[in-house]
């Protein structure tokens, strides 16, 4: 796939707002917001994993999938129209600008090469629309804090695909950890371990102007879980990534390490790959162990998986498992509705790309970032 860089040419992005705000407080005005009736959605790309906004849309009632637009040249968007969640009606755009102006949706389903997800969010998030987007919501500093000032101007509610938080083994970790059972978090490690599934990975995850970083990418996913399931906030990072084996990906890191500080001088530590074996019983395998001052608890997701709590009182068991609460997307679009919390707050999916964002240039530059 080949990318013309003028297709993605934004204006210069206007002076970047206050950094992070708690989980909540800066975003509490649009937490009001309420969608009634049909509820009007476009998509902008396909890149990513653009299947759990379809199959969303499908058990969402009074949802319409209104258009569909290119994110970069050449995307095959005509494929969709075997997608059931694509009907008759939905039309199809070269130029996602003129899709969001002339269809004007109540909410945009983002999935361009990930390093362009920023300033298609802006677009969106500045024209009045709700935003869903494959993460992360930008690369860089700059754009992040323009989609959150669009977000705050325009009253709107922007979210991430981060559906850890969704998953019954990690709420229920987080709930045993907010209930005490392990006692004070100090220590964590956790996992992202991919395939890398050879030539079927586009032409753009070969730079990072076009990808992004691995980081962003990838280890995102665990970024948030960290927070969701320990309930620490980060302070600090120091990070290291190389590209080691897939050398005809040159600035697709393959391998890397995140060295955490927390608020509560405790440490986190998060690794990453694209090396997980192709006769692996998974496409990928996530983990996350929190050792607390009372207790550990500890997930695996490959295989069968578990989740195994032990503390000073009770030896090894598994926790309560919650029902599996599914898609993202009808989760948000629910939110938007009725006004009940996402499983993102406001600022969650903010914080997982500023941390994301940082976490890549201490990998970057060798040093130590403030967070």
């Amino acid at each position: 796939m080949k990318i013309n860089r003028r297709t993605f040419v934004i204006g210069t992005a206007s002076t970047a707002v206050a950094g992070y705000a708690e989980s909540r407080k800066a975003g509490s005005k649009t937490e009001s917001t309420r969608l009634t009736g049909k509820i009007r959605v476009a998509q902008i790309g396909l890149q990513g994993h653009c299947n759990i906004v379809l199959n969303g849309l499908l058990k969402t009632e009074d949802c319409e999938l209104v258009a569909v637009a290119r994110s970069m040249p050449g995307e095959a968007i005509e494929s969709l129209k075997k997608n059931p969640a694509c009907t008759e009606h939905t039309r199809m755009y070269d130029d996602y600008r003129k899709m969001l102006d002339e269809t004007k949706p109540d909410l945009v389903a983002v999935f361009a090469p990930y390093a362009q997800n920023g300033p298609v969010n802006i677009e969106a998030a500045r024209r009045g629309c709700h935003v869903i987007s494959e993460k992360p919501l930008a690369v860089t500093m700059e754009h992040l804090n323009e989609l959150r000032r669009q977000r705050d101007k325009n009253n709107i509610r922007v979210t991430a695909l981060l559906p850890f938080r969704l998953d019954p083994m990690f709420m229920a970790a987080h709930q045993a950890v907010e209930e005490g059972l392990i006692g004070e978090p100090v220590l964590i490690s956790a996992q992202k371990s991919y395939r890398w599934r050879g030539p079927h990975r586009p032409d753009y995850y070969k730079l990072r102007k076009t990808y992004g970083g691995t980081i962003p990418w990838v280890a995102i996913h665990a970024i948030d879980f960290i927070r969701f399931v320990s309930g620490l906030e980060y302070a600090n990072v120091t990070a290291r990534h190389a590209v080691k084996v897939h050398k005809d990906y040159p600035e697709c890191e393959d391998c890397g390490a995140l060295l955490f500080e927390m608020k509560n001088r405790g440490q986190a530590t998060l690794t990453f790959d694209y090396l997980r074996p192709l006769k692996a019983p998974s496409h990928g395998d996530d983990r996350i162990r929190v050792i607390g001052s009372k207790g550990v608890i500890e997930i695996r997701k490959a295989g069968k998986g578990f989740c195994e709590l032990i503390t000073n009182e009770k030896p090894a068991h598994q926790p309560p498992l919650q029902k599996a609460k599914g898609n993202i997307f009808v989760d948000f679009v629910e939110s938007l509705r009725s006004g009940k919390a996402h499983c993102l707050g406001p600022e969650d999916p903010f914080r997982a790309t500023e941390v994301a964002i940082k976490a890549r240039d201490a990998a970057d530059t060798g040093k130590t970032i403030t967070l």
